[in-house]
């Protein structure tokens, strides 16, 4: 066990309290006793090795990103006005444009960002399968609590809707190829394998892009390797309105499917679920199920605003999400959690039904764990808590407050605020200076891989460029004519 390390004299910020002065005591990667009243602070302060004296700042379990895609980190000023589906014929031809040294500066790079904001976990939900073994020694390298999950599916939503892709996008943007059963089960293995051999930050989900993007074999592939490697799942789910008009397809609808599959339990998270019933948010409650909530991306991109009073209604966990650098913006919890806060408040209503940010600090960090598969572990402050933390400063001239408490902080801070930040008990961020890694060499790598990508992009991107007005055009009709053809199910509406 590493030396003691005491934080003391700070505002400690816990979902299951008031904010009060206290010390926290932290030993090897978990936190061992947190004390409030003097005397049994300094007896923390004697068992101590190291003092930090956290006077003037809160103290915080660290954020947890609950749906994300690190390869965006290198596309920031890309397409970002398309919806979903028409978005994705961009990010998947930069995406396929990438290599291992490009993945490796994007998930550090995104890492940085994260680290700076508060964040100590996240999940990656990674298409880039083929440098699965690269995204785990970069997450491992990052210093942060991570679940990869890599991407599983064979099924293409323009198939689904029926919509015909120009020739000349063929090349560029191809279907999925079908699954081999046998490879990708044997290759899961060994990553599973890899990550539980390392630093125990790191751990491997399984990824199924989305219930509608998998065959029904491959629905029993998803479920045979979360049974057999004992794993949690991380997958999309009613993410648009183009999606919730498939949802037929399925009697009683996808989540009904789901449910009668087996596929529904505690390990599960979903993202998005903009579109999702009543009926269907029930369910998932029932089944335990975490829904990461993405209002950033999901209003980006068009595909509308999650009900969060209706989840909170009927009991569903719900976790927040950045989601990627490419749709959502800044990898900022902070910003999320406003705009969480916010957008059940834009018709007004009933104010005591409104969300709080006591309410967002938990979906942040107590929620967020659930998502790691750690619930109960991380996103409190409590003896027997896995040290994952982040000191805020609560007296700079954006955080200087009347009221000094969570709800303050949450309304008021972001990443400039952020002072240091632990992960498992070792400082990954200490007094703004990251010493997890090198984030100079980090950022000039990171420029040098976006000059190589738009360089393999200069002849493909013109093709789909002069392809889009046409797909645009057949994508509008399809989605409209999807919606028309629903039958069997209630249909949907978001809101909030």
């Amino acid at each position: 066990m590493t030396n003691p390390i005491l934080i003391d004299n700070a505002a400690i910020c816990d979902a299951g309290a008031e904010t009060r002065a206290g010390s926290v005591l932290v030993e090897g990667t978990s936190i061992t006793a947190v004390a409030f009243a003097d005397d049994d602070r300094r007896d923390l302060r004697a068992r101590a090795a190291e003092i930090v004296d956290a006077t003037g700042h809160w103290l915080m379990p660290g954020m947890v990103d609950a749906h994300a895609h690190s390869y965006g980190a290198l596309l920031r000023g890309t397409e970002g006005s398309l919806p979903l589906e028409l978005w994705a014929l961009h990010t998947t031809l930069y995406g396929r444009a990438m290599d291992g040294p490009a993945l490796r500066a994007a998930v550090l790079l995104g890492a940085a960002e994260r680290m700076r904001g508060g964040i100590t976990g996240l999940i990656d939900h990674s298409p880039m399968v083929g440098f699965a073994g690269i995204s785990i020694a970069a997450h491992e390298a990052s210093g942060l609590r991570v679940g990869y999950a890599p991407f599983l599916h064979d099924v293409s939503d323009y198939d689904l809707l029926d919509l015909k892709l120009p020739a000349a996008l063929a090349p560029l943007t191809p279907p999925p190829p079908p699954v081999d059963e046998d490879a990708y089960a044997a290759n899961f293995a060994s990553l599973v394998a890899t990550a539980r051999g390392g630093s125990g930050r790191v751990q491997v989900q399984l990824g199924p892009n989305a219930p509608q993007r998998c065959s029904p074999s491959v629905w029993k592939l998803w479920r045979a390797l979360r049974d057999r490697h004992d794993v949690a799942v991380h997958t999309h789910l009613l993410e648009t309105r183009a999606q919730a008009s498939l949802n037929h397809l399925w009697p009683g609808g996808m989540v009904a499917a789901m449910a009668r599959e087996g596929m529904l339990e505690g390990r599960l998270t979903c993202a998005h679920g903009v579109w999702l019933t009543d009926a269907e948010r029930e369910v998932l409650a029932a089944h335990d199920v975490t829904v990461s909530h993405n209002p950033a991306s999901n209003l980006m991109l068009g595909s509308g605003v999650m009900p969060l009073p209706a989840c909170r209604a009927c009991g569903l966990r719900v976790a927040l999400g950045t989601d990627s650098a490419n749709t959502g913006g800044r990898h900022d919890l902070w910003g999320v959690m406003r705009l969480a806060m916010m957008l059940p408040r834009r018709d007004g209503g009933d104010p005591a039904g409104w969300p709080t940010g006591l309410e967002m600090f938990s979906l942040a960090t107590e929620a967020g764990a659930a998502s790691l598969g750690l619930h109960g572990r991380v996103g409190r402050i409590a003896a027997g808590q896995l040290a994952d933390l982040a000191l805020v400063r609560r007296q700079a001239a954006g955080t200087l407050a009347f009221d000094g408490g969570i709800d303050a902080m949450v309304r008021h801070a972001g990443p400039e605020a952020v002072d240091s930040v632990m992960v498992d008990g070792v400082w990954t961020l200490r007094s703004g200076r990251i010493l997890a890694f090198d984030e100079a060499a980090v950022l000039t790598d990171a420029a040098d891989q976006i000059a190589r990508l738009r360089a393999r992009m200069a002849t493909q991107l013109p093709v789909l460029l002069a392809a889009m007005p046409d797909v645009t055009r057949r994508f509008l009709a399809a989605s409209r004519d999807g919606f028309r053809r629903r039958e069997g199910i209630g249909e949907a509406s978001p809101g909030g």
